[in-house]
This record gives C-alpha cells, sequence and structure tokens, in this order.
C-alpha cells in the first residue's frame, strides 16, 4: 500500500535525498520548516507517516512531536533524524514515543523498511 510520507527538513539537499528514495514507493510531501509541515498535517488528512529532521529548528520540532503524540487528532508514525547520537536524543525520543531513530548518515534501505514496517492508524 502506498502512503503519505510527511517530511520536515530544513536542508533541500536531504529533502531531495529523502524524495528520491521514498517516491519509488510512496507519496513524498516535503516541508522546509515545521509551521510548513504543521499544515500540511492540518489541510491533508491522509499523512501516514511524519519524517522530522532534527537538525533545523530543534525546539520547534520537539514541539511539533510532542503535539502530535499528545494529541487524538494525529495518530501517525514519527521517525526522527538526527545528526548526533547521545543521551538526550534518546531520552526524548523515548519521552515522546518517538517510533524510530536514524543517525546520519543512515542507510536509505533502513529507512525504506521502517516506513513499510509502521502500522499507522489513519486520521
Amino acid at each position: 500500500m502506498n502512503k503519505s510520507i510527511l517530511s520536515i527538513s530544513g536542508s533541500r539537499a536531504m529533502n531531495y535525498l529523502l524524495q528520491t528514495i521514498i517516491e519509488k514507493e510512496h507519496r513524498f510531501v516535503p516541508a522546509l520548516d515545521v509551521f510548513q509541515g504543521m499544515h500540511h498535517l492540518r489541510t491533508n488528512k491522509k499523512i501516514n507517516v511524519l519524517v522530522v529532521d532534527l537538525d533545523f529548528q530543534p525546539q520547534q520540532a520537539w514541539e511539533l512531536i510532542e503535539h502530535i503524540k499528545s494529541s487524538r487528532l494525529y495518530r501517525i508514525p514519527v521517525i526522527v533524524l538526527a545528526t548526533e547520537n547521545n543521551e538526550t536524543l534518546r531520552q526524548k525520543c523515548y519521552e515522546f514515543e518517538v517510533d524510530e531513530i536514524f543517525i546520519k548518515p543512515f542507510n536509505p534501505v533502513d529507512l525504506i523498511a521502517a516506513i513499510r514496517s509502521t502500522n499507522e492508524v489513519v486520521n
């Protein structure tokens, strides 16, 4: 089944990479910042997975993740991309119930496998 994947990254290069690997199987929806991503979530009820790059707007990204995971309006898996792999990141991901963490550089095949294995609840 094709899923709609919303990617929030301030890096056009990262969005291009994600688009290249995701569009082969799924619909790709890019957003350059958290606010644009939130707009897509509000207007497109068929987003199945959210991929958030924490290297851009980290505070706003965590606020968005917290909102999505604590709200009954959004029941979608969240995949986090980050450069630094530390205990603080792991603790926040655990606290906010992030579904998957990928540390850059990551294997695109593993990301696609994580997207495939998500069991979202349709909004």
